[in-house]
């Protein structure tokens, strides 16, 4: 038989044994999540009720009242011992997708069209921070706290809802980060780490907030800020996000922006065994580092290019740093066609931690996949005799990282071409097109004005989608649309 042939057969026999969604199933493990989805409306429906928003708390209320009577009826069924990973999977993109339209309705009260009321619902559950909102600073507390809860929901408290669902700990692993807690393997236990995760993401939600109030404006602001920033959202009460804040009040968002960029287990890790375990088993040194050598080469480069001026200089690695985690607050207007702009884009592109609140590939990706490039070269000078292999730290790759990794980054750049593609045949320059194009993907929220109010709808719709591509790291959500998904061959 010839190679081709043995080949062909090898494939048929993986789809052979490949199996499909099953929609009861699927119907009742999302039915089980809805006391999720009732949360993320229900406590902005009680804000709104409190603020005597009466349309926004009806918007939001009746539909936690509906998931509350779902929630009851679905104890009826058993959890679920024979769930599928597909399954686990396009649950959680239905997660993500419904709580995108749970919020439309509420948005609509506030005066936005339909599909405007979609797009800042996806930016909020997708902690993007985009925005088409033409009066934002208008609206009232208990709307502005909508925005800040989906986005500190969907920072990780949806995502743990996923987690719950994952029959296998590989692909858990991918959401929650990859280090070890006091000495068991990393595998072990998907939900205890869901907890930790979970509780040190509040912790640093509570410290957040109790210091961002005497640094911002009012009694509300400050919060508002926090649970964005802890979740690297980017939504602000002010049109002009962080700029008209203090510099304390900047500093501090982006500090608390960075402390979610790393993998939310270091702090698990580093309250049982201390922080030098925590640094040392994790991938945090080198999410810190490359946010830090990117914002002395941002400093330098803007120094070069526009002359020295500490305040400018200052709010532009500011910037910088808030793509690179992207959170996408901005403390000075993005300029458009500035040799900058593409500092940015790499920085948005690569993001955070694995298992942290970021967008974008992850620091460790990208590590990982540059380690392979030098691990070419470096066979090229080895003998023939000699077995080398991509190492990270002092263990083996795992084959399956490397895979997901590299399928990763060539589906995010075609998502980034065809996005990139569609803003510039609209008629939009090419350099700021692909940075909101990237913002959109990664996740961030900045924008250089190509994605606002204006956009057509057909261009909107388009970034929700990209929005959400992003968020659940684009084959979960690809994995839903698939005919095969749900139709088997057979």
């Amino acid at each position: 038989m010839s190679r081709s042939a043995t080949s062909s057969l090898l494939r048929r026999g993986q789809a052979a044994v490949a199996v499909r969604a099953r929609v009861a199933v699927v119907g009742e493990v999302l039915l089980k999540q809805t006391p999720v989805l009732a949360i993320l409306v229900g406590a902005p429906g009680v804000a709104a009720l409190l603020d005597g928003q009466r349309d926004l708390s009806a918007a939001l209320l009746l539909p936690t009242v509906v998931l509350c009577g779902l929630g009851a009826w679905s104890r009826r069924f058993e959890t679920r011992k024979d769930l599928r990973r597909i399954e686990a999977v396009v649950t959680l993109a239905l997660i993500f997708v419904f709580s995108t339209l749970l919020a439309v309705p509420a948005f609509m009260t506030l005066g936005m069209p339909v599909w405007d009321a979609a797009f800042e619902a996806a930016s909020g559950i997708t902690t993007t921070g985009l925005s088409v909102a033409t009066d934002a600073e208008s609206w009232p507390i208990s709307a502005h706290f909508l925005r800040a809860w989906m986005q500190w929901c969907g920072g990780v408290v949806i995502a743990i809802a996923g987690v719950a669902l994952l029959m296998d700990s590989g692909r858990a692993t991918k959401i929650l980060g990859s280090q070890s807690v006091g000495g068991t393997d990393y595998f072990a236990s998907t939900r205890a780490k869901a907890r930790l995760v979970l509780t040190g993401y509040s912790i640093i939600t509570a410290l957040g907030v109790l210091i961002a109030i005497p640094l911002f404006p009012g009694w509300w602001e400050g919060p508002m800020i926090a649970l964005a920033a802890v979740s690297t959202g980017g939504f602000s009460p002010r049109d002009s996000s962080l700029a008209e804040y203090s510099a304390a009040a900047q500093v501090f968002t982006m500090i608390l922006c960075i402390a979610t960029s790393v993998s939310l287990l270091s702090y698990a890790v580093a309250a049982k065994l201390g922080p030098r375990s925590a640094l040392s088993r994790g991938t945090a040194p080198a999410t810190l580092g490359i946010i830090l050598i990117g914002s002395l080469l941002y400093a330098v480069a803007h120094v070069a290019l526009r002359g020295w001026d500490s305040n400018a200089v200052f709010l532009g690695v500011l910037n910088h740093i808030s793509a690179q985690t992207t959170a996408g607050f901005a403390t000075s207007p993005i300029m458009p066609l500035s040799p900058l702009v593409l500092i940015l884009i790499v920085a948005m592109v690569l993001g955070g931690d694995v298992g942290s609140t970021t967008g974008g590939i992850k620091t460790a990706r990208v590590t990982m996949l540059a380690r392979m490039v030098a691990l070419v070269f470096l066979r090229l000078r080895l003998p023939a005799s000699a077995v080398s292999h991509l190492k990270i730290g002092n263990k083996r790759a795992d084959a399956e990282a490397i895979l997901f990794s590299a399928a990763l980054l060539v589906v995010y750049l075609l998502s980034a071409l065809i996005f990139w593609s569609a803003l510039y045949i609209a008629g939009h320059p090419a350099l700021p097109a692909l940075f909101d194009a990237v913002s959109a993907l990664s996740g961030v929220g900045h924008s250089t004005g190509v994605i606002g109010p204006d956009l057509n709808v057909g261009l909107k719709i388009m970034t929700v989608f990209a929005m959400l591509l992003g968020r659940l790291e684009f084959f979960v959500l690809i994995a839903l649309f698939l005919p095969s998904t749900w139709i088997s061959r057979s």
